[in-house]
């Protein structure tokens, strides 16, 4: 009987832990939006609008009003820092991974709203969204 107790507060513990960590890890992380949400969340101009790709890749086509903030760029981290951390920022890059690099660092940085476009720009090109040039 006494295994059994102690088989149960373990397993108790151990789900209560890890309820706790996946509850705590979705309020750390950016949130992850559609191509229409997104849409909807650059045509309100409060939120600023951030492309992380190489000012290269941006040349490709970018979504219209977007900044460029290389997160590959060195000074990346340094840069972010000069931004207000109480807007609310969106984020994409070519497809989403390293927007999710990013927002994480923005969040960890003490961003309160950070929001991510699923499948980055190449989503936005594939539902004939459009971009300039």
């Amino acid at each position: 009987m006494k295994n059994y107790l102690k088989s149960a507060i373990l397993s108790f513990f151990l789900v209560t832990l890890a309820f706790y960590s996946q509850a705590q890890t979705a309020r750390d992380s950016a949130k992850v939006v559609s191509v229409d949400k997104f849409e909807k969340l650059i045509s309100k101009k409060k939120n600023t609008l951030l492309d992380i790709r190489t000012p290269e890749e941006m040349k490709e086509g970018y979504i219209s009003g977007a900044e460029n903030l290389d997160f590959l760029a060195e000074d990346f981290s340094e840069k972010i820092e000069t931004l207000d951390k109480s807007k609310t920022y969106l984020l994409y890059c070519r497809s989403g991974k390293r927007t999710a690099k990013a927002g994480a660092a923005m969040k960890a940085a003490g961003f309160k709203h950070v929001i991510m476009l699923d499948g980055g720009i190449t989503a936005w090109k594939n539902e004939g969204k459009p971009t300039k040039d």
